[in-house]
């Protein structure tokens, strides 16, 4: 019997696209929808990151008598200092209360709750940045009891009330201990700045009634300046649309245009100078910020 050969039809070059396009619409329609599900999900562990933080404040508190981190503090020097700034290498055994650290540090007084609670580097990490953890260093027996601060700036994507007022922010009330209320905010992702770099973002650009377009250019750039998680006094966490909500509605990333908190706005991004110095005893002032040209 003489087999007759069955002719077999594959696909045309139309069909391959239209099947082609429909994949990529389907991708078009759905990647916004997973990208806005992962940063939820970022958010959550961001704020998870803050409410550990916020626990170890605490607890290092209750064994130092109410005072919450810092190390060497000089209140008649208006000057933060970082760690960074003198290029302390990662493995470097020195102890942050040694004087070569520097007066007003404040990357070494955060990094002191790695030192002494159980908490880790990657805590101090928001998934939705750039940053990426402390590994303490590669040499020989390096780690978080020998170092006196974060290895690099990229180790650290949040940011802090003042740890060293000034004697007259002292004088104001401003206070870096446990009797701060569950309105004042502790810290938060990182401070935007002002960076000359990227315009996008500027903390003296919104007032308290300017238009959210405007208010979001003092968002936070660990989250694209759709907001960010703050840390407040009593432990709770929440995420924000704008920086307005600390205490009287305080923009808690920049030092208040008044000295009774009727100005939260302010007029000047934080820098190492007296830029960060508290207004008042309600006035939350995050450092470090992400501009690198000021920090």
């Amino acid at each position: 019997m003489t087999k007759q050969a069955v002719r077999r039809k594959g696909f045309t070059l139309v069909e391959l696209l239209v099947v082609i396009g429909i994949i990529a619409l389907l991708i078009s329609i759905l990647l916004p929808s997973l990208n806005r599900a992962r940063e939820t999900a970022n958010r959550v562990k961001c704020g998870s990151n803050l409410r550990q933080i916020g626990q170890a404040i605490l607890l290092y508190s209750n064994e130092n008598k109410g005072n919450y981190p810092r190390t060497y503090y000089n209140p008649a020097v208006a000057t933060i200092t970082t760690a960074w700034d003198r290029g302390a290498p990662g493995s470097a055994a020195f102890d942050p209360f040694n004087p070569k650290i520097g007066d007003n540090t404040i990357d070494s007084a955060i990094f002191l709750l790695i030192r002494t609670q159980d908490i880790t580097s990657e805590v101090f990490v928001c998934p939705s940045s750039n940053g990426e953890k402390d590994t303490y260093g590669t040499a020989a027996g390096a780690n978080a009891q020998n170092k006196g601060s974060f290895t690099k700036r990229e180790n650290l994507s949040y940011s802090f009330a003042n740890p060293y007022p000034v004697t007259a922010a002292v004088n104001n009330g401003y206070r870096w201990n446990s009797t701060l209320g569950a309105e004042f905010c502790v810290g938060g992702d990182l401070n935007p700045g002002k960076p000359a770099a990227n315009t996008a973002y500027d903390v003296t650009a919104p007032r308290e009634t300017s238009a959210a377009s405007i208010q979001q250019k003092a968002n936070s750039p660990n989250h694209q300046a759709a907001g960010e998680n703050l840390l407040f006094g009593d432990g709770h966490v929440e995420f924000v649309q704008n920086p307005f909500a600390g205490t009287k509605r305080d923009n808690v990333y920049g030092k208040s245009a008044s000295t009774d908190g009727s100005q939260s706005h302010t007029t000047a991004a934080p820098t190492k100078s007296s830029a960060s110095d508290p207004a008042w005893a309600g006035d939350s002032v995050l450092i470090p910020t992400s501009d690198t040209a000021s920090w």
